[in-house]
């Protein structure tokens, strides 16, 4: 790689304004129609510049300069007479100069190309980390919409309101902590006799719906969120003994009433 730099030849300008320079050779076309001030101003300028970028690229990818300065192999350069005259009299810049922005423009170009692969390489890591991340959410979005969301916990409240609009002909009696254990299995066993009930039903130990033998439902129970659950599995387990004591036809069900 290093030879290969050491002979490459560097070309600016054009035919007419313009030259060529590579280890060992420098060539530089002098504009006839341009006085010899104006070329050395606008030659000046630019050499200026590139030793300016040259040195800027120095100090951001390489630490030591001196050592590359060492490996410069001998200079010698055929020139025309006017351009030797220029770099002899004029130019602040000598041909050895010249020489070494070149190899410091050449290397620290090839330096900056090297990171911008180095920086491609990692967008593209970091793309393809994208591309999985947006993949998997569109996995558990399209998992969310075959997933039946959870219903929001209903309160008495909203229960009692449910079930006065489901069972609109219907007296729907509640069952909360100021009601005994005794007078709940009392009442509900009073208004099953009364009603001369056929069916009895029963939706997730918390509403029990009386049936009679017109299919009406003249009473509903509702057991509040707050009453003990095993004070409400005794109470059902009294009205099925009496159901099946009195031939009456007693359904449970574990779905709650309160489902769409």
């Amino acid at each position: 790689m290093t030879d290969q730099k050491r002979t490459k030849k560097f070309v600016f300008g054009n035919k007419r304004f313009g030259g060529s320079y590579s280890p060992g050779e420098f060539q530089l076309n002098f504009p006839e129609d341009m006085s010899r001030e104006d070329f050395e101003e606008i030659f000046s300028k630019k050499l200026e510049s590139l030793h300016r970028r040259g040195n800027d690229l120095k100090e951001e990818f390489f630490d030591n300069s001196k050592k590359r300065k060492e490996n410069l192999k001998p200079l010698s350069i055929r020139v025309k007479s006017h351009t030797k005259e220029f770099f002899k009299n004029h130019s602040i810049l000598s041909p050895r100069d010249v020489l070494e922005m070149y190899e410091e423009f050449n290397s620290g170009s090839e330096a900056f190309i090297n990171s911008l692969l180095e920086e491609e390489k990692e967008l593209e890591s970091e793309l393809s980390e994208i591309q999985e991340r947006l993949h998997n959410a569109k996995l558990f979005k399209e998992k969310l919409v075959d997933l039946k969301p959870e219903s929001d916990i209903l309160t008495d409240q909203d229960n009692l309101l449910n079930l006065k609009q489901k069972y609109e002909r219907s007296e729907v009696k509640k069952i909360g902590n100021e009601t005994s254990l005794g007078k709940a299995q009392n009442d509900i066993l009073e208004d099953i006799q009364t009603y001369n009930t056929t069916v009895i039903s029963v939706y997730d130990n918390q509403v029990l719906v009386i049936e009679v033998l017109t299919n009406a439902q003249p009473v509903v129970y509702y057991f509040k969120n707050e009453y003990s659950k095993d004070d409400v599995s005794e109470i059902l387990n009294k009205v099925e003994e009496y159901c099946g004591k009195n031939d009456i036809e007693y359904c449970v069900s574990e779905d709650s009433i309160f489902e769409e």
